[in-house]
């Protein structure tokens, strides 16, 4: 009996059907902290190289190929070149240990408030299992939901505390020289009033790989174009900094592609973190008033800068 390639193929597929895609969500962690124990999440301690003492119970970015070093200034971008370079999921998945994804119903605001990452409140988010891999499967790309600034994104940079307008200048030099095609992109994002933030998202492994090598091979020029002893405090976090609108440039480019499935969701910015932070009453009255990816919230924000 002949093999037959074709079918091997197909009953291949119906397989995979019924097999759960390998999902992996890294929330990056630069010291111990609470992350609910869930099949989806993996607590990853970032910039492990630097500090003395491992975090038990969580991954680390200093083995294999690794920017572990490189931390304080590529912030959370570690765990991404980790996770890049060293692990396999059929979908990667970036979130911060104060910063999630809502992946219940669809919220008009880029993002909302939650004391901490329990799991009453996650149940509330929709971190059922099966609903996260519902959503998940459905699209290639999950975005952080765009927030108006009305404000550019450029001018944006150039007016923000610890920004130089002069190093994102030099990325757009660096598209421009290395990657050509995604000029317009760039060009139509940095001109453009909606962001996204954070460096958060969620990809299909094969868009994932290229982002990671489109990204890192930019940010890789600009280091060696930079001199980092002129950076001090949070200035030091520049290719963090950087990789945020890198992303929205790739983003842009990517949704001009008809066959991409891409969904945005709000953020969940956890404001009463245990032992770090109780500003969930503030931070609940100031949303209230100047609601997130508004004109007001905007005004005000540049009154005070």
């Amino acid at each position: 009996m002949m093999f037959d390639a074709s079918k091997a193929i197909q009953v291949c597929k119906e397989l995979k059907h019924f097999m759960n895609s390998k999902i992996k969500i890294y929330i990056s962690c630069h010291k111990d902290c609470y992350v609910t124990n869930h099949p989806l999440l993996f607590p990853i301690h970032v910039g492990a190289a630097l500090d003395s003492a491992p975090i038990p119970g969580m991954l680390r970015d200093d083995y294999g190929d690794n920017l572990s070093k490189c931390n304080r200034s590529y912030c959370e971008l570690t765990a991404q070149y980790w996770a890049w370079k060293n692990d396999y999921a059929d979908f990667y998945g970036f979130f911060h240990y104060r910063r999630y994804f809502s992946f219940s119903k669809k919220s008009p605001r880029p993002y909302i408030i939650r004391k901490q990452p329990d799991d009453v409140t996650l149940t509330e988010l929709g971190f059922a299992e099966n609903q996260m891999r519902k959503l998940i499967e459905s699209a290639d790309v999950i975005a952080p939901l765009a927030e108006n600034m009305y404000i550019n994104v450029k001018e944006q940079y150039r007016t923000t505390e610890h920004h130089d307008l002069r190093d994102l200048e030099l990325i757009k030099e660096i598209i421009a020289k290395q990657y050509p095609e995604y000029l317009a992109a760039a060009d139509k994002y940095l001109s453009g009033n909606l962001f996204y933030f954070c460096n958060m998202f969620i990809m299909r492994k094969e868009i994932f790989n290229q982002y990671c090598s489109w990204l890192f091979s930019i940010l890789e020029e600009f280091d060696q174009h930079t001199d980092f002893s002129k950076y001090t405090g949070k200035a030091a976090r520049v290719d963090g900094y950087l990789g945020e609108r890198l992303f929205g440039i790739y983003f842009t480019w990517l949704k001009q592609n008809p066959s991409i499935k891409y969904i945005e969701l709000a953020r969940v910015h956890f404001e009463a973190f245990p032992g770090e932070t109780d500003n969930f009453k503030q931070m609940r009255r100031i949303n209230l008033i100047l609601p997130p990816g508004t004109r007001r919230r905007s005004m005000v924000k540049r009154f005070f800068r």
